[in-house]
């Protein structure tokens, strides 16, 4: 993948870089959300011991989980902003309440009420959920097919850099700081999709033709004949605007299976116990009691997290998105068994026993963080953005990153709570046990996607255009296999665009 990018790249870079650009001010949305994850890990004990708020226990649970429940609600505005205002729009409209987020935290260091800190988290965690889904889409609906994987996948390596960022600063700074310096990442946000094109999917369904065109020709750079690509995205637009009519797609296979994979690989996102992780990873290092200091261990996970996350582009369109995700669920299951494995002999063993092998909890963690970002970090976002029919995606990709943060949530809020009950090992075997699951649900149900354009990959589900009939979709099990759709020269423009080649040149 990053071989196909690299070669249309240095064959043509006119043509990739307006692509690479509008992904890389995109996923700014998805560095923020970094930002917020990654602030509780250091910026929670740092409140504690500020001693400036009497926090209960209750206090600094909800502190911490908060993000994702209130990002749910963000997602759910996200939705109807997307489809009236754009995509654009959206990505604009956000950067000032995740600003304004931040900025709140940080300045509740000035009150005494513990109320300031949650109303900062509140805002903030509204914005970055509705920055999720809004980022993702931008990016699916601005990218060329054979490189769409791995433009996909940078919202990872940004959300990956954003928790990097939070751990890293958020060791040297007090939990306000870390706040104000957060801050100033969605203004750039704000600035760089003010001189962005809105997507020429969004354009085309609200009519405006010579708009979709003059975007898709930014896009792809000005000496690259558009009118097939147009064409193809008009006529995928408007076969779906027929079925609409003819009945209620929304309800019927086409739609349901890639929504329901998609709601699938984000409950197994989840419940591989990620962001019980991230969101712990300090006090995670507090109990276990290695030698390594808490901070220094924190920031290892982070920078294995963003280094996996790299390695996970240069492999995500070369490989494909199954085999990660086989490789990715496997390898977790193995970590969490083996972190579940020495917290179980520290509680049966005691202390002593567990500093024989205090290495254990920073390895497991390092190779679970590896695995994750390799697979589930990016690809179940990047499979929404590919699988969902383009008549629903605005709708069904903010309720599928809505299930997500209500997982999130879940997996967070809870995580405290079960290790009380059945002890940290018991609860990261059950990780183990998600992950297990997730490997044979990967294996049997979910299809390849690599190297496929938005359009077929809907055709491969029943949907689209010169599609069989809506009520006949291809089963599942054949997806996989199908063949490659050709629709006469309607991907000559694809194959051209992607391997750098110029084609003719508008007059």
């Amino acid at each position: 993948m990053v071989s196909a990018l690299k070669k249309a790249f240095f064959k043509n870079p006119k043509k990739v870089l307006p692509q690479v650009m509008a992904t890389m001010i995109a996923a700014i949305g998805y560095l923020g959300t970094g930002l917020v994850r990654g602030w509780a890990s250091p910026g929670v004990p740092s409140l504690v011991e500020s001693n400036q708020f009497n926090l209960t226990d209750s206090d600094k649970a909800w502190i911490t989980s908060l993000p994702p429940l209130c990002a749910f609600f963000g997602s759910l505005v996200a939705g109807p902003c997307l489809q009236f205002l754009g995509r654009r729009l959206t990505l604009i409209i956000i950067s000032i309440p995740f600003t304004m987020g931040f900025m709140v935290l940080g300045c509740a260091v000035f009150s005494p009420s513990i109320g300031v800190v949650y109303a900062g988290r509140i805002l903030s965690s509204l914005a970055n959920g509705a920055a999720t889904p809004s980022s993702q889409i931008y990016i699916s609906e601005c990218s060329s097919p054979r490189i769409r994987g791995a433009l996909g996948s940078i919202t990872a390596l940004w959300l990956a850099l954003g928790i990097l960022i939070a751990y890293v600063v958020g060791a040297f700074l007090p939990w306000y700081a870390l706040a104000w310096v957060e801050s100033g990442f969605p203004i750039l946000l704000l600035i760089g999709m003010l001189f962005m094109p809105e997507t020429p999917g969004w354009l085309l369904s609200k009519g405006r033709k010579d708009d979709a065109q003059n975007s898709l020709q930014k896009l792809r750079g000005r000496h690259t004949d558009v009118t097939l690509e147009l064409q193809r995205i008009e006529d995928t637009i408007t076969n779906g605007a027929e079925k609409q009519q003819q009945m209620p797609t929304l309800f019927n296979k086409p739609v349901l299976v890639p929504f329901g994979l998609t709601l699938a690989l984000m409950w197994f996102q989840q419940f591989s116990g990620v962001n019980a992780v991230l969101f712990y990873t300090v006090s995670i290092f507090d109990e276990a009691g290695g030698s390594v200091n808490r901070h220094l261990a924190t920031i290892i996970v982070g920078l294995v997290q963003f280094l996996s996350t790299i390695l996970s582009i240069i492999l995500i369109d070369k490989a494909g998105r199954r085999i990660l995700l086989l490789i990715s669920a496997f390898i977790m299951a193995f970590a969490q068994a083996s972190l579940g494995s020495f917290f179980y002999i520290k509680e049966t063993r005691g202390q002593e026993a567990a500093s024989a092998i205090g290495w254990l909890p920073l390895t497991s963690l390092v190779i679970f963080i590896a695995a994750f970002s390799i697979g589930f970090n990016n690809i179940p976002f990047l499979i929404m953005g590919e699988i969902l029919p383009s008549r629903f995606r605005a709708l069904l990709g903010p309720l599928s990153s809505s299930f997500n943060l209500i997982m999130t949530f879940t997996v967070v809020r809870t995580f405290p709570i079960m290790a009380d009950s059945v002890g940290k090992y018991g609860v990261f075997w059950f990780y183990m046990a998600c992950c297990i699951v997730a490997v044979f649900f990967v294996y049997f149900c979910l299809p390849e996607t690599k190297g496929k354009s938005l359009e077929e990959i809907e055709k491969m589900f029943g949907g689209g255009l010169a599609c069989q009939d809506m009520e006949n979709p291809k089963p599942i099990a054949e997806v996989e296999r199908a063949p490659r759709l050709i629709l006469g020269r309607y991907d000559s423009e694809d194959e051209d665009e992607d391997d750098g080649r110029l084609a003719p040149t508008i007059a």
